[in-house]
Formats: C-alpha cells, sequence, structure tokens
C-alpha cells in the first residue's frame, strides 16, 4: 500500500474514486441496459438455469434456440456468478463491477512493473486510471455491460504478463505463456479480435531492440502460439468445439467482414474518429497538467525518458484498433479492450512532470489541506449519489415496468406471441428472457398471451383475444378467449 499512497498521493486517489462513482457506478447499479448487453445477461442467466450448454448456449424458444453470435467465456462466467450468488439483478452489475476493478488492478500493475525503478511516479498509479475512467465510451461499456469488459480484463492481464517478462526480465518464458493464456481467454469471450495482445513481443523488438531477433522470433512464437495449442487440445479433448467455432466464424465474423445490413457505418475509417474523439478528455488533462506544470516550475524536470514504453503501449493498442477498420460493422465499445492501453501510454506522456509537480507539494501549506478536504468531500458525496440511485432506471423505465407486472401474471417459460411489426424490439426480446424466461412469437400461432405496443393499431391484435385488466404503461396484453 505504501507503493502507491502517501501522504502527497491521497487526494489524487480520492479525485480518482469519485470520478470512477460518479461516471461508472452511479450508472452500473440502475436498472436498465443496452440491447447488446441485456442479450449476453439473458443468454448467462438460461445457462445459469440450466439450459444449453457452455459451447452452445441458449436464448429463447423462439430465437437462437442455440446461441452462436458470441464465443462462451462471458456467459459461463457471468453463469457462474449466478449460481453462486443467486440471480438479482445487481448480481450481474457485481459481476461488471468485478470486471472494472481487476482491470483498474491490472492498469496499476502494469504502470509500477514500467516504473518499479521510479519509485516517485510508480506512486501516481492514479493517473493512468483516471484517465481510463473518464473516456466515455468506457464508463458507458462498463454501465451496459457488454462483453468488452471481460475481454479489457483479460487483454490488459496479457499486457502486465509481457510486461513482466520483457521489461522486468523475470522469468521470460513463464510470462509469455502466461500472456498467451490471458490471450485465449480474452479471445474466448468475444473472438478473434480478442487477440491482439499476440503483437506485445515483436513490438517491444521494434521499440526497444534489446534482444536478437532470434529471440524476437522464439519469444513471439511462444505467445502466438499458446492461445492456438490451448484451442487445438480442447479440440482434440471434445471435437464437437471445432464445429462449435467453424460455425462462429462463418455465422458471426464471415458476415461482419464481407459485410451485410448490420453495418453500422459507410467508412471504414470511422473507427478511428471515434477513437480520437473518446481519447479528447485524456489529451485535455494531458494539456492541464503542461500548463500547471510550466506555470509553477517548482522543481526542475529530471527522470529518464519514458517513449519507449509508450509507444509500445500505444503499437499494441493500436493492433487491437486498426483491424475493426476491415469491417462496416463498427461501434464505438469495440474500442474499450485497448483503451487501458493509451490510457497508460497518454499518463507516460507526464509521468516526470506529474511527478515533479507532486514531489514539490508542501503537505502543510493551507492550499493542499483545502485540496484534500475538497475531494474528502468529492468522494463521500459520489458514494451517496450513487447509493441514491440504487432502484432507479436509466433507460426503458416504461418497458420493463411493464416486463415486472407481466412476469408476475404469466408463468416462466410462455411464449407471448406479438404482430410482427414488433419482432425487431431485440431490447423488449431479452429483456423478457432475462427476467421471465418468456419467449415471443411473431407466427400466426394461437399462443394463450398476446402483448402489443401501445402506440400501434390495435387491428394488429388476432381475432379471438381481449385485453388483459393489467395495469401497463408500455404495452398492452391479451389473452385468449375461452372456447
Amino acid at each position: 500500500m505504501k507503493q502507491f499512497l502517501s501522504a502527497k498521493t491521497t487526494p489524487f486517489w480520492l479525485f480518482t474514486l469519485a470520478a470512477i462513482f460518479i461516471l461508472t457506478l452511479s450508472k452500473l447499479i440502475q436498472d436498465g441496459v443496452f440491447l447488446d448487453g441485456m442479450l449476453y445477461i439473458s443468454v448467462s442467466k438460461n445457462l445459469a438455469d440450466g439450459m444449453g450448454t457452455f459451447w452452445e448456449p441458449h436464448f429463447s424458444k423462439t430465437l437462437m434456440t442455440i446461441y452462436r453470435e458470441q464465443p462462451p467465456l462471458y456467459s459461463g462466467l457471468l453463469a457462474l456468478f449466478y449460481k453462486v450468488f443467486g440471480t438479482s439483478m445487481y448480481v450481474e452489475r457485481l459481476f461488471c463491477f468485478v470486471c472494472y476493478a481487476f482491470t483498474l488492478i491490472y492498469v496499476h500493475k502494469i504502470w509500477t512493473s514500467l516504473f518499479r525503478k521510479e519509485p516517485e511516479i510508480a506512486k501516481n498509479s492514479w493517473l493512468p486510471i483516471l484517465f481510463f475512467a473518464t473516456i466515455p465510451v468506457v464508463f458507458w461499456s462498463y454501465a451496459n455491460h457488454v462483453e468488452e469488459t471481460v475481454m479489457t480484463l483479460f487483454a490488459t492481464m496479457s499486457v502486465y504478463y509481457l510486461s513482466k517478462a520483457l521489461f522486468e526480465k523475470e522469468k521470460i518464458v513463464f510470462h509469455i505463456l502466461l500472456a498467451g493464456v490471458c490471450v485465449f481467454l480474452s479471445s474466448l469471450t468475444k473472438g478473434i479480435q480478442g487477440m491482439f495482445p499476440i503483437t506485445g513481443v515483436f513490438f517491444y523488438w521494434m521499440v526497444k531492440k534489446d534482444f536478437a531477433f532470434k529471440k524476437n522470433f522464439i519469444y513471439s512464437a511462444v505467445l502466438v502460439s499458446t492461445p492456438f495449442l490451448i484451442y487445438a487440445l480442447l479440440i482434440w479433448v471434445n471435437p464437437h468445439i471445432w464445429e462449435v467455432i467453424r460455425l462462429y466464424m462463418e455465422n458471426r465474423l464471415g458476415i461482419a467482414l464481407k459485410g451485410s445490413s448490420s453495418n453500422t457505418t459507410s467508412n471504414h475509417f470511422e473507427i478511428l474518429i471515434r477513437l480520437f474523439n473518446e481519447l479528447i478528455p485524456m489529451f485535455c488533462l494531458i494539456l492541464i497538467i503542461y500548463f500547471v506544470y510550466k506555470k509553477t516550475k517548482t522543481i526542475n524536470a529530471t527522470g529518464r525518458d519514458h517513449n519507449t514504453e509508450a509507444w509500445w503501449l500505444v503499437l499494441i493498442g493500436l493492433s487491437g484498433t486498426l483491424p475493426l477498420m476491415s469491417t462496416l460493422e463498427q461501434r464505438g465499445f469495440y474500442l474499450v479492450t485497448a483503451l487501458p492501453l493509451f490510457a497508460l501510454a497518454g499518463a507516460i506522456l507526464v509521468a516526470n512532470p506529474i511527478a515533479n509537480l507532486i514531489a514539490g507539494i508542501q503537505i502543510e501549506k493551507k492550499g493542499f489541506l483545502v485540496f484534500k478536504w475538497i475531494t474528502i468531500g468529492l468522494l463521500i458525496g459520489s458514494v451517496l449519489f450513487t447509493l441514491s440511485c440504487v432502484g432507479k432506471t436509466k433507460r426503458d423505465k416504461e418497458m420493463l415496468s411493464d416486463i415486472y407486472a407481466i412476469g408476475e401474471f404469466i408463468p416462466r417459460g410462455e411464449t407471448i406471441g406479438i404482430p410482427k411489426e414488433m419482432w425487431d424490439y431485440w431490447t423488449l426480446q431479452c429483456y423478457m428472457v432475462r427476467y421471465n424466461y418468456i419467449s415471443l412469437d411473431e407466427s400466426e400461432n394461437k399462443n394463450k398471451y398476446f402483448a402489443i405496443e401501445k402506440t400501434l393499431s390495435k387491428k394488429l391484435v388476432p381475432a379471438g383475444y381481449e385485453l388483459y385488466p393489467l395495469k401497463t404503461e408500455w404495452m398492452d396484453l391479451y389473452i385468449l378467449k375461452s372456447q
């Protein structure tokens, strides 16, 4: 603890924690989740309830009876949480928080590994954590449970073990093997895009060149081959896994690369524009630090140049970003996996100035004492604000209210008819499955129940149904008349 916490750095840690509570935890604790996140949660809940298997999860009776949209590790891990902690919605919040917390821990560990010989800089691991926590798409992603939250953890762990091997020269092969295992886990979370840390050894050799190319080749071979060997071993033990992987590659990855109706942009460079925009808060903080440093000049800048570490992290980060340009299916949260590395690189740019600024602080002065009490107040306020958000809903409030009401009346496992106009209401489908395991059916089957959004024409309600007297806000529920 003393290695990264001191009287001078404590207020900066308090400020960082306050930012985490306000930006991420206050939203994470609330009900309502983005479509993709709720899809992953629903599949995980079903797996915990014994529906589907790890390699072939299940969504609903009428849609994705075998879920092949993503590899299964996210669902498997969250299902384990449900089995241990129960099925409350706060369990998936806890799961996401644990992933977030461990990611921040590994950001800290990478920072202290890179600056192990410079303790005054190593103490400031709050800085890359603050940079990462204030990236808009980061706090949005963790509040909405996208699979990148798990993939980010494993990718960041992989980079940490590479740092131990390459910069610290500690048990090199062993730590590269650990990095390779983490790459495997990252790819098992959301596919091939999770494998980008396999570039780490090569990029280290490019920027550092402190060992021969032969060693670069050997170490790279160990790193790259590890995840593939694990996959080969799994397939050897259970050949059906190959079929699962093949179908995922064809049905998800293949379609994305070819281009389809799922395209989210018409510009392959959109993801780079989005990356720059997401890093604007970090750039602003860097400029503020430089401005304050130039104004104070309390201590002349000392310490070695850190460009090697920064470039290494940036290059690995770009290897997790640039391949996204190969498809027009681009979403901002796809960037999250690489963003801890950009946050670390940005913090390295101001590592010396911030260390010198903090070294020049006189803790007995009134200004510092005021700053410390302000940060204490901010942290207390942020915790109270987060607690006040418990029980609130951040999105889809009316829809969720109706789903809870319907779930109290309709037995789990039922199928509800809906008009074709509502079939692509994917959020509705996911909420229904997650909270009540109710499947939706757009066919002409005469299901016992039929639901329709209040704004749609009641002419879409099939003959033979009567309105059920259930108080709802967003949709009406009908029940089949007795024959």
